[in-house]
């Protein structure tokens, strides 16, 4: 009767044993898929960008006014106190 018992047990170890080796290579089967995944999307990206920057399109921008450069300044240095000697 024991000696039924333990096989039993070993038995089912034996399969829980398969089972997460299975689960396993599963595991890494899908990250591998979706890294693959990844990869094509970043080409993709990378050559959609690399043909927008041959296009020579240059990033303009605006420069501030004083009277918005000042408004800047006001708000980020509201809180300090200047000490005078």
């Amino acid at each position: 009767m024991e000696n039924k018992k333990n096989t039993e047990d070993y038995e089912q170890e034996q399969i829980q044993q398969i089972l997460l080796e299975e689960s396993e290579k599963e595991k890494l089967k899908m990250e591998r898929e979706l890294k693959i995944s990844q990869d094509e999307e970043y080409q993709k990206c990378l050559e959609k960008d690399l043909n927008i920057e041959n296009l020579s399109i240059s990033p303009t921008f605006d420069e501030p006014s004083v009277e918005e450069m000042r408004r800047v300044r006001l708000l980020r240095f509201d809180g300090w106190k200047l000490i005078k000697d």
